[in-house]
C-alpha cells in the first residue's frame, strides 16, 4: 500500500522528530533519519507542562505506558535548608491538562511507537513512518528539499524537517548565517543521575517523594545567589526511579564539560559544588552512581525557522536551558504545528506557503519561551521561578494560533 500526500524527510528521531512523524503519518509518507543505530535513548527524566500534555492527549498518548506521574506538590528550599514554598495544586483542573514527570527514554520510545506502529493498532488512517537508524545526513539543499547522506545517497522530499538537535547541521543552512551554526555554552552545566527506588528506601525509609500514595512531588533547592546553583529532584517511571539534576556554573568545575548526554560526572565533584546545601540533599547526592555531566547550551532566537522546503524544530530551532522545563514541551508544540499540513488539499506546491504560516506562530512563541528561560536563570526569589508559568503553559495550538496571528490578535491570551 502506498501513501498519498507529501513526501516528508525528518532529520533526527528524538522527541521532536518522532512526534512530528506521528502527526504527519496520517496524511503523508514520512521517513525519519536517525543517526543512532538503535532506538535506545540516553539521558534522564523530563517534565512536560500542561501546554504539552494537552497536545499529547490528542495524539493517542497514554501516560500509563510511560509511567508518567502528575505533579501535585511543589516544595522549594534555600541552601540554608529553609522551606520557602510548599504548594499543592491540581494542574489538570487549573490548566486543563496535567503536568507530567517521566523518564526521557520512556517518552521517546512511546513517541516512536506512535510514529511507527501499525495504523490498525493505533486506530489511525495512513501508513506508519519509516525510521532509518544509523543514517547520517551530511548536507541539505533547503530550497529543493534534497538531503544528502553519508555515502552519497540523495533523498528528495516535498518537506524536510530538521530535528537534529543543538548540533544541527541544518541551522546555518536554513538561517543563512554561520553565526548560528552552533548553540553556545550557557556558562552552566548539569549533573544528572537517577536512583532506583529500592536503593533510596534502604537508606532513607521515609523518603516522601517516592510515596506512591501521595501526589507527585517536585523538590527544588536553590542557592538564590550569584552562583546560580540549583538541585531538582522528582520521581519518574511510576515512582520506581528518582531523577536528580544539579546545575552549577562552569567556572567552579575542575574539569571542562561538553554538550553530551553521556559525558561522565563525578560524585566527589558534585558534593564539593553543593557542600553548603542542606544535609538531606547531600545524603541523596552521596548515593549518586553513573553520574553524567552535561554542558547546558542555549541559542539566541533565530530570525527564521524556514527556508524553501525546510523547517527547523526542537533544539535545532530554539535550544534553551532547562530552567523553565520547556525544552521538551516546546518540541511537542512544534510537532503539533504540522497539523497545518493535514488540512484538506495540501499539495507539494503549498509547502513554502504553509511553512511561512508555521513560522509566524511557532517562532514568536518559542522565542518568547527562550527569553523567559534566560530571565529565570538569575533567580533571586522563588516568585521569579514561577512568574512565567501561566504564559508558558497557555497555548491554543497551531490552528487557532494562526487564526489569532492573522487577525492581529495576541497569540497567548489568558
Amino acid at each position: 500500500m502506498t501513501q498519498s500526500g507529501l513526501k516528508v524527510t525528518i532529520i533526527g528521531g528524538g522527541l521532536a522528530g518522532a512526534l512530528a512523524a506521528r502527526v504527519l503519518r496520517e496524511q503523508h509518507s514520512v521517513t525519519v533519519l536517525e543517526l543512532s543505530t538503535d532506538p535506545i535513548e540516553v539521558g534522564a527524566a523530563i517534565s512536560i507542562g500542561p501546554n504539552g500534555t494537552r497536545i499529547l492527549a490528542k495524539l493517542n498518548f497514554d501516560p500509563t505506558r510511560t509511567g508518567s506521574i502528575p505533579v501535585g506538590n511543589l516544595r522549594t528550599w534555600n541552601k540554608a535548608g529553609e522551606m520557602v514554598r510548599d504548594i499543592e495544586a491540581d494542574y489538570a483542573q487549573d490548566y486543563g491538562s496535567p503536568w507530567l514527570l517521566q523518564h526521557r527514554a520512556d517518552l521517546r520510545a512511546e513517541f516512536l511507537r506512535l510514529a511507527t506502529a501499525p495504523s490498525e493498532e493505533l486506530g489511525l488512517k495512513g501508513m506508519p513512518a519509516i525510521v532509518r537508524y544509523g543514517t547520517k545526513a551530511v548536507d541539505i539543499d533547503a530550497e529543493t528539499g534534497t538531503v544528502t547522506l553519508e555515502g552519497g545517497e540523495k533523498l528528495d522530499a516535498d518537506l524536510v524537517i530538521a530535528a537534529d538537535g543543538v548540533k544541527s547541521i541544518a541551522r546555518a543552512m536554513v538561517v543563512g548565517d554561520d553565526t548560528f551554526k552552533s548553540a553556545r555554552p550557557s556558562g552552566l552545566s548539569a549533573f544528572r543521575f537517577t536512583l532506583p527506588r529500592k536503593e533510596i528506601l534502604e537508606k532513607i525509609p521515609d523518603f516522601r517523594i517516592l510515596d506512591k500514595s501521595k501526589p507527585g512531588m517536585l523538590k527544588t533547592v536553590l542557592s538564590f545567589d550569584s552562583s546560580r546553583r540549583s538541585a531538582v529532584l522528582y520521581p519518574c517511571r511510576d515512582f520506581e526511579l528518582l531523577n536528580v539534576v544539579c546545575i552549577v556554573p562552569d567556572n567552579i568545575l575542575k574539569t571542562a564539560t561538553t554538550e553530551s548526554w553521556s559525558a561522565a560526572g563525578d560524585v566527589v565533584e558534585l558534593l564539593r559544588c553543593f557542600q553548603d546545601f542542606p544535609p538531606w540533599l547531600l545524603d541523596i547526592l552521596k548515593l549518586g552512581k553513573n553520574i553524567k555531566l552535561w554542558q547546558l547550551r542555549d541559542q539566541d532566537p533565530l530570525p527564521t525557522y524556514i527556508r524553501g522546503k525546510t523547517v527547523l524544530i526542537g533544539d535545532a530551532a530554539h535550544a534553551m536551558t532547562p530552567h523553565q522545563s520547556q525544552g521538551g514541551t516546546q518540541s511537542i508544540e512544534d510537532a503539533e504545528g504540522f497539523e497545518l499540513f493535514n488540512r484538506p488539499g495540501v499539495a507539494p506546491t503549498d509547502v513554502p506557503r504553509i511553512l511561512k504560516e508555521f513560522d509566524s506562530v511557532r517562532r514568536p512563541r518559542a522565542s518568547q519561551i527562550q527569553d523567559n528561560t534566560r530571565q529565570s536563570v538569575n533567580k533571586k526569589t522563588v516568585e521569579e521561578i514561577y512568574r512565567f508559568q501561566r504564559y508558558n503553559w497557555t497555548y491554543p495550538g497551531v490552528i487557532e494560533g494562526l487564526r489569532r496571528v492573522q487577525a492581529g490578535e495576541e497569540l497567548i491570551q489568558f
